[in-house]
């Protein structure tokens, strides 16, 4: 799901994983940004980060404004769970990325137990 290649050309960077994650995930909660230890490499101090995304100046500003600045210099992917699965249809594609939506999820907190996972329809019904 996460590959971290920078586009530096050296390889993995937690930077370059970081903008994956938000690319897909969306912007992380200021909440759990203030518990993070490394914060300060990738966000300013109120938890705006700075991105560069889209093809035109009006595209980027209306991101930007939308969702703050990312301070690394590496561009958020434009990317979704819709996007990325490739391989279902109809209704077997709609109740995986139901699935992905509730175990993809930035705080802990937010998502369901294993539990409850295991009661999700992605996993018990029959695929069509």
């Amino acid at each position: 799901m996460f590959y971290g290649n920078d586009p530096d050309g050296k390889g993995y960077s937690t930077r370059a994983h970081l903008a994956e994650v938000i690319g897909l995930l969306g912007p992380p909660p200021l909440d759990m940004l203030k518990r993070g230890i490394r914060i300060n490499e990738f966000f300013t101090e109120d938890g705006i980060y700075y991105v560069v995304l889209g093809s035109t100046k009006r595209q980027q500003a209306a991101y930007q404004y939308s969702i703050g600045q990312w301070k690394q210099d590496i561009e958020i992917p434009d990317q979704s769970l819709e996007m990325s699965e490739k391989l279902l249809n109809g209704r077997n594609k709609e109740m995986f990325l139901t699935f992905m939506r509730v175990t993809s999820q930035w705080k802990p907190e937010d998502r369901k137990t294993a539990r409850e996972l295991l009661e999700d329809p992605w996993l018990n019904d029959r695929l069509d």
